[in-house]
């Protein structure tokens, strides 16, 4: 076999494999589906489980289920589960609204930060309330998700500094657009 031929051939394999790679959609998200877990959500793969204490989201409660992915222990995506004593839909919705408020003022007072921003949203399907804030010194950015399902609060927190800018929020909104409560 002749140079020229198998370089032709050689192209031609590595044309294929592209193509290949193409149309199994080679991408650069990743599935959050375990075993156990109450949600799954899409994610990029640069993006990875973080084992280190990122924080609380409910003073005085542990979640349910609790997962953390991101680039270190600051720049984070956290999504968890909080059982609710009472059914959300049983709640005049002005009285949840007062609770996530509330819930949201105290973690930016946690964190020293401003007067969150509330803005209506869906986490997946679920309609859901959004809240952004920043600290004083403009260090910490922290987004906040509230969605309610039954007896079951779903919480995203997302939050980054001037190292996570560029990865944390395009994550934060592919998890909350792509977020899946589990069957």
């Amino acid at each position: 076999m002749s140079r020229k031929s198998l370089r032709a051939r050689v192209a031609t394999v590595l044309l294929l494999a592209v193509a290949l790679l193409a149309a199994c959609g080679g991408s650069d998200n990743a599935q959050f589906d375990e075993e156990g877990a109450p949600f799954t959500f899409s994610h990029p793969t640069n993006l990875q489980k973080v084992f280190a204490d990122t924080g609380r989201e409910i003073k005085g409660l542990d979640p349910e289920y609790r997962v953390a992915i991101g680039t270190d222990e600051t720049n984070v995506v956290v999504v968890a589960t909080y059982n609710l004593t009472k059914d959300a839909s049983k709640v005049k919705k002005a009285n949840l609204s007062i609770a996530v408020e509330r819930a949201a003022r105290a973690l930016a007072r946690a964190l020293k930060a401003t007067i969150p921003k509330r803005t209506d949203t869906t986490l997946g399907d679920l309609p859901a309330t959004q809240f952004e804030f920043v600290t004083k010194d403009r260090s910490l950015t922290t987004r906040l998700t509230y969605a309610f399902q039954g007896k079951t609060q779903y919480f995203l927190r997302c939050q980054w500094n001037e190292s996570g800018k560029d990865a944390i929020p395009a994550a934060c909104d592919q998890v909350r657009e792509s977020f899946k409560p589990a069957e």
